[in-house]
């Protein structure tokens, strides 16, 4: 049977293995050797296996109507900034990470991981695919200098929303990636201008399939 998938609901082949992000409660699910039993492009789905697709529709993972667009995409990350970090830092960068990072209050702290992300599509812009200017390389340094001396350090899903919002303010785009990996399983996310990542490196990257790209 071919149908949809629910909009909060993103599919990776990792090698054998297909590994399910159920964006509203940020839950992942990895079912081993079961990659060859679904296929789709982009939200539409069709399953050779009836038993895999009755756990999806038991799940509330399908829908019968498709109600958004195609996934977004982002290539492969081919380089990345190398360890930039500044060595100084202006007084209107320092304002400017501070002032996100009060934001983050309302609109990140003890909220779900799926209101975050429709959050973060609402300020989401035409992609870009130009390499980042210098001054936006300085300013993503600046936020590397700053970041380890602000309170209530995150994981990357902190880091990166944190960082897209800065950019967001200075009229930068860049793709916000969920990736990840099996045996062991991992997830991680970063950013990306084109195939340029922005906050880690490329060499680690390589490592993580990406399942959701905002």
């Amino acid at each position: 049977m071919a149908g949809y998938l629910s909009p909060d609901v993103h599919l990776a082949r990792v090698g054998d293995d297909l590994v399910v992000l159920d964006a509203r409660t940020n839950a992942y699910f990895c079912l081993p050797r079961a990659g060859a039993a679904v296929r789709w492009n982009g939200r539409d789905v069709a399953f050779v296996d009836k038993g895999l697709e009755d756990a999806f529709l038991g799940a509330g993972f399908l829908t019968s109507l498709k109600e958004c667009d195609a996934a977004k995409t982002a290539p492969p990350a081919a380089g990345d900034l190398g360890v930039a970090v500044a060595s100084r830092v202006r007084a209107g960068d320092v304002a400017l990470i501070l002032a996100a990072w009060l934001t983050m209050f309302a609109s990140y702290h003890g909220r779900p991981f799926g209101a975050v992300l429709q959050a973060a599509r609402r300020q989401r812009r035409p992609a870009s695919s130009r390499p980042p200017a210098p001054e936006t390389v300085r300013l993503i340094a600046a936020f590397e200098r700053v970041l380890p001396w602000l309170p209530f350090q995150g994981v990357c899903f902190y880091r990166a929303f944190l960082l897209r919002r800065i950019l967001h303010w200075r009229g930068v785009s860049a793709a916000w990636v969920f990736g990840v990996q099996t045996w062991p399983f991992q997830a991680h996310c970063w950013l990306q201008i084109g195939d340029l990542a922005l906050d880690d490196t490329a060499d680690r990257l390589a490592a993580y399939t990406p399942i959701l790209v905002i």
